[in-house]
């Protein structure tokens, strides 16, 4: 099991000492193997399917089957890099100005944006939390899970809640079930 009291109560003031201990924690636990995580990261740094997504937005702009030359044109000229928190991880591209204020107008190639997941979630309205979470929601949880070691559900459930999570108890439930599963394994205790 890991020792929390040695690490900070927030992800947030985590250290990178303290990110390569828990990998390590990770891969010693036998939760993941360091094969396994090179492949996460670099599924993770695969670049966003825009030649799908977003030339099926801005197609009405272009004649026919010249949308993706001037999306992968633009695409190319960007950074590679979140314009709003520099990550390489998990980029989608998003409108500046968003689609519900400006209709079809929104669908060309000058407003948009490269924006990681957290980043984009930030930006959206519906989302009045976000900008809580340091991680993704879906690396929160684990991470929450794995860092506080909730021995029930209940406890679990609160500790997402606490952290700032907003979404549909299913979730929580869902990912409870590595809990259950690595509890079957002797890997983590559950009351």
């Amino acid at each position: 099991m890991l020792d929390i009291t040695k690490f900070p109560s927030s992800d947030a003031s985590w250290t990178e000492e303290h990110w390569k201990n828990f990998i390590s924690f990770l891969v010693e636990s036998e939760l993941v193997t360091y094969e396994q995580i090179c492949s996460a990261v670099l599924g993770q740094l695969n670049p966003p399917q825009v030649g799908t997504g977003t030339t099926i937005l801005v197609k009405h702009n272009y004649p026919h089957r010249k949308a993706w030359q001037n999306v992968k044109a633009w695409f190319y000229q960007r950074t590679g890099k979140c314009e709003d928190c520099g990550t390489r991880l998990d980029l989608q591209t998003e409108h500046i100005i968003p689609k519900k204020e400006t209709g079809r107008d929104a669908d060309k190639l000058e407003n948009f944006t490269l924006l990681c997941r957290r980043c984009n979630v930030i930006r959206r309205p519906s989302h009045k939390q976000g900008g809580v979470l340091h991680l993704t929601t879906a690396a929160a949880l684990m991470w929450v899970l794995l860092t506080r070691q909730p021995k029930t559900y209940k406890e679990f459930h609160e500790l997402c809640r606490k952290y700032g999570m907003t979404m549909a108890d299913i979730r929580f439930q869902e990912a409870w079930a590595l809990a259950v599963w690595l509890n079957r394994e002797g890997k983590y205790e559950i009351e």
